[in-house]
């Protein structure tokens, strides 16, 4: 079994996007599961599913990079439970300087890429490249 690297530092920032996207935009966070596939799902406030979500924090500003590298494998998933319930799989990411979001298409090809500041040679793996242009701030 992998190690699971998220820490009580991370949930803890992810719950503060969850609560600023319910702040700013009027909705409500429901949280998944721990250890499923995606981090929740938006809905309104009469609690009807409107997006499937995931959500990363990260220590530099949006445009550090022209892209932004997420798992092949959570851009599958999220793009099937999406499918699923008939709404868009959302990847949020809150940058140094905001809060920023990308609807996540079919329109991605994997590449080879991953992280190796670890030592854990499966966080190598397939992955889609998201131009970073394509985030909108929320």
């Amino acid at each position: 079994m992998r190690p699971i690297y998220e820490t009580d530092a991370d949930r803890s920032r992810e719950r503060e996007v969850h609560r600023y996207l319910e702040s700013k935009l009027g909705c409500i966070f429901n949280i998944a599961d721990t250890l499923a596939n995606v981090d929740g799902f938006l809905c309104t406030e009469d609690g009807e599913m409107s997006a499937v979500v995931e959500i990363k924090t990260r220590r530099n500003p949006k445009d550090k990079y022209p892209t932004y590298m997420l798992s092949a494998a959570k851009w599958r998933n999220g793009l099937e439970i999406g499918k699923l319930y008939a709404i868009p799989f959302v990847l949020i990411v809150k940058f140094t300087d905001g809060v920023y979001a990308v609807a996540l298409s079919d329109k991605y090809k994997p590449s080879h890429g991953g992280r190796y500041d670890r030592g854990d040679a499966k966080d190598i793996e397939e992955c889609i490249y998201i131009p970073i242009d394509k985030f909108h701030k929320v």
